[in-house]
């Protein structure tokens, strides 16, 4: 990544990852990086982590007034996350998400939340490749979507986390506690039975929050603007004097009932120190709160309990751009020296390339405005592939070359191209284009003779045409212009032609004549006029023929009968 300023934070401590930033202060409408492998194939589940830095560590100052730092993450054309950190905060932030790759690549992207908003930064990207028989990629299959990870929560220990080696899949794994509950463990081994497929750490069942009474509950708040969220308990029976029927219980979302077809009895299931699990989606009809309540039935002798609990936001998968808009702007920044821009040009929506306008359908880009970017290079034909362009703006740049065939773009209204260094003639095509309104090819090297069919639209007042600033360019409305290579090409082929006509008749002529003069001399006797022939013959007088070039084989036998 050549974008953005990379930072070296003053605190290390915390993780070497976090030794350094890369702060996006630019104005682009997003920073994206490229994650690809031989992994990365369409189809494929991963798991993506962003590393946010310490808020205390970042030198500049939020510029909302409570005092947080605000931007957006993004996943390919879907919106991810809005990372929200307070100025001073000494925690590390984990941001992760699983993903289905739609191709070879997989782009997370960092942007500012408005305009004018926080400069985004990260510390560190993460990609690690998930089974595709995870009860959380299945999931993502059937529903179409991804999961935003709101938290992996380890109930039953003290303040500490667990990931990779001891989870496999390397999730974070963050303690809590649960209110009016007590703690009890074992170091036996958990059988990790086909009940739990999601590869989970042994030791989050090693230990579990029991209740203090009947029920307990878990109250999961600030989900964002998510409605539909999966939700995935995790249980082990590690209590050595419990039997069937021992500890049942039902969980409840916001007083709807979770556990329909049965209630929880994991000895029941899977008997003592093994894995059980137990998944559910849930959907939010109001507010940015869920509270899950675990009631014991009234038959149950023990209290309900709890090991782990894993927590995700369903987000829909948008389709990217369509791949002739994404090969042909590739083909644009490549000829034009745009590479620092990166991920879907178009979505999501808001944070497409800012030199790009497409639809609200993004069923093509309907303006370039590239006005003094710096552009090198030439004017790619491959605009002429974008036919939904009704405005192309890119004066002001370094553009070399002719202007190339856009004739494919019939609702095209303006097309300014002033203040370049062009060369060539103007296309006369330009006339055709029909809804064409505004055209400025001014101060470029542009040569030859204006199209006339431009310069009466100009005069017609149905164009805005300038072209001043091209001092080889000849207006055939108000001077004679010398012919264009064509025309001059044209004339010549015409002379030659007429040239090779006269020659050939003015031979035939003399050939007619020499042979008439040879049969009426021949008709009389005179041995004298004979020998004066051959006389003349033998002292090669055609030689003085004046017949500047045209055969010696009729004209000198003329000029010798006289």
């Amino acid at each position: 990544m050549s974008e953005g300023t990379s930072v070296v934070l003053p605190d290390t401590s915390i993780d070497l990852v976090l030794s350094t930033m890369r702060l996006f202060n630019g104005s682009q409408s997003k920073y994206c990086y490229s994650l690809s492998n031989s992994a990365v194939t369409a189809g494929a589940f991963f798991l993506v982590r962003a590393a946010i830095p310490p808020g205390k560590n970042i030198p500049y100052t939020p510029k909302n007034p409570d005092g947080y730092f605000r931007f957006e993450m993004i996943i390919d054309g879907d919106r991810w996350q809005e990372v929200r950190i307070a100025s001073g905060d000494d925690q590390l932030y984990a941001y992760d998400a699983y993903v289905r790759a739609k191709g070879s690549k997989i782009d997370v992207c960092f942007a500012r939340s408005t305009p004018d908003g926080d400069a985004p930064f990260v510390s560190g990207l993460t990609l690690r490749p998930l089974p595709d028989t995870l009860t959380s990629t299945v999931l993502m299959n059937e529903k179409n979507c991804f999961l935003v990870c709101l938290g992996h929560i380890n109930y039953g220990v003290p303040l500490s986390w667990i990931r990779f080696p001891n989870d496999t899949l390397d999730r974070y794994w963050i303690s809590d506690e649960v209110q009016d509950a007590y703690l009890i463990s074992t170091q036996k081994a958990i059988n990790m039975t086909a009940d739990s497929l999601d590869q989970l750490p042994e030791e989050i069942f090693q230990t579990s929050w029991i209740s203090l009474g009947e029920y307990f509950t878990l109250n999961l708040s600030t989900l964002g603007n998510d409605n539909v969220h999966h939700v995935v308990f995790h249980f082990s029976e590690i209590d050595s004097s419990v039997d069937t029927g021992f500890r049942v219980f039902s969980i409840f979302a916001n007083g709807v009932l979770l556990t329909t077809e049965e209630p929880i009895d994991v000895f029941a299931r899977v008997g003592a120190n093994a894995a059980y699990s137990f998944g559910k989606t849930v959907t939010l009809d109001a507010g940015s709160s869920i509270v899950f309540n675990f009631t014991s039935l009234h038959e149950s002798t023990l209290d309900p309990f709890l090991a782990a609990a894993e927590l995700f936001a369903l987000r829909e998968i948008g389709a990217l751009s369509p791949p002739l808009i994404i090969t042909t702007v590739e083909a644009i920044k490549t000829t034009l020296g745009l590479s620092r821009y990166t991920g879907d040009p178009c979505l999501p929506v808001g944070y497409g390339y800012d030199w790009l306008h497409c639809s609200t359908n993004n069923t093509g880009i309907t303006a370039i405005s590239l006005s003094n970017y710096e552009a090198n290079g030439t004017i790619p034909a491959e605009l002429n592939n974008l036919t939904t362009l009704t405005e192309v703006y890119m004066n002001g740049n370094n553009l070399k070359g002719e202007i190339p065939n856009l004739s494919a773009l019939e609702l095209l209204e303006i097309l300014d191209l002033s203040n370049n260094s062009l060369n060539g003639s103007i296309p006369s095509y330009l006339a055709t284009l029909k809804n064409i309104k505004v055209l400025n090819l001014q101060n470029n090297n542009l040569s030859g003779t204006i199209p006339t069919s431009l310069l009466q639209r100009r005069q017609a007042s149905s164009l805005s045409f300038e072209f001043s600033g091209n001092p080889h360019l000849c207006d055939p409305m108000s001077t004679q212009c010398a012919p264009s290579t064509e025309t001059r090409q044209s004339q010549k082929s015409r002379t030659t032609i007429i040239v090779g006509i006269s020659v050939a008749g003015i031979l035939l002529l003399g050939v007619a004549v020499g042979f008439v003069t040879y049969f009426s001399h021949k008709k009389k006797k005179s041995s004298l006029h004979n020998g004066a022939i051959h006389k003349g013959l033998s002292e090669g007088k055609f030689a003085e023929s004046k017949s500047s070039g045209i055969s010696t084989d009729s004209m000198p036998f003329h000029k010798t009968l006289e």
